[in-house]
């Protein structure tokens, strides 16, 4: 593949659409975001991101730059060799096996491939990031939700039916914490962003700051820094839980690196050090050796520069 190769990278967020042309290089050459209503149908998304796809295309063929291909980060599980949407829904109206790949193709032409988000994310970290020159790798995405990916062998590992590498459902915690996905204890519940806030929420109840304004997570770890006690208590206990999930993929996989990546994974290095003091203690020697626990280099941009380059290596004829 020559230098000058570009691709159109796009995530589609639950607020905004987000795009990029992406070189071989991973450099950014052009990007730009466009807002969504809050209430979305299928029609009104592909509509949305055709305009989204034909503005980048337009601003960049101004420098006489065209690219060659399209890639999308979507949310849910993917059927990544037909680029069809399987689901779930994401409170979007019939989004559900939708031929995403054949749509953008046949209205813009190009080439065009989908990838689960996550994945797309730790294609990014892998090839950019800070998983670059690892072989043996799990990136995991702590924030609303908690997502996931894992490489093996230098491969994107998908398992049966593309549904590999839902780290955010297994199961820490047995006998209690129904998720909204009916999964009784798992990590997502527990551990992620969402879990942060209730568990603030449920440390206040009665005091004198319930009556304050509904935090958000980042709010929260903002008071832990000022050492406010429920603040503290809780992210505390959020770093032992995200590193009991670790243990878990640790002594599993035995990786030679675990990359956080999401909005919480941007918390002072005091919360990375406490994460990886519970992991290291609630894994096996042998499996916990050599693993480094890191976080993203790529911020919110890897998503983009993932598919991007997922495109452009589907495009080649290459398996990843």
């Amino acid at each position: 593949m020559f230098n000058h190769t570009a691709a159109i990278g796009i995530d589609i967020g639950r607020n905004s659409i987000k795009t990029a042309v992406v070189n071989i290089r991973g450099e950014v050459l052009a990007s730009r975001a466009f807002p969504l209503n809050s209430l979305q149908t299928k029609d009104y998304l592909i509509s949305k991101l055709l305009n989204a796809i034909q503005e980048i295309r337009r601003s960049v063929a101004i420098e006489g730059i065209n690219p060659i291909c399209i890639g999308t980060a979507a949310k849910g599980f993917i059927d990544h060799a037909a680029g069809i949407v399987l689901g779930p829904d994401q409170g979007i109206k019939d989004w559900g096996n939708v031929p995403l790949s054949k749509i953008i193709n046949q209205e813009t032409g190009l080439p065009a491939y989908v990838g689960n988000d996550a994945n797309m994310m730790t294609i990014a970290e892998h090839r950019f990031g800070a998983a670059k020159g690892y072989s043996n790798i799990i990136f995991v995405a702590l924030r609303t939700g908690i997502g996931g990916g894992i490489i093996i062998n230098g491969k994107l590992y998908r398992g049966v039916n593309n549904a590999g590498g839902e780290v955010g459902q297994m199961i820490i915690n047995y006998t209690n914490g129904v998720s909204d996905k009916g999964i009784r204890g798992s990590y997502e519940y527990f551990a992620s962003a969402s879990a942060v806030v209730r568990r603030y929420k449920e440390e206040i109840k009665g005091s004198a700051a319930e009556n304050g304004k509904d935090l958000s997570c980042r709010e929260i770890f903002e008071l832990s820094y000022s050492d406010s006690s429920p603040a503290v208590q809780v992210v505390n206990e959020n770093a032992e839980l995200v590193g009991i999930g670790l243990a878990n993929l640790i002594t599993i996989f035995a990786p030679e690196i675990i990359v956080l990546g999401g909005g919480m994974s941007e918390a002072r290095d005091s919360y990375l050090d406490l994460i990886r003091k519970s992991a290291f203690a609630n894994s096996l020697q042998n499996c916990r050796a050599e693993v480094r626990i890191e976080r993203a280099h790529l911020g919110s941009n890897a998503s983009l520069l993932g598919s991007a380059y997922y495109g452009m290596t589907r495009l080649a004829g290459k398996s990843i």
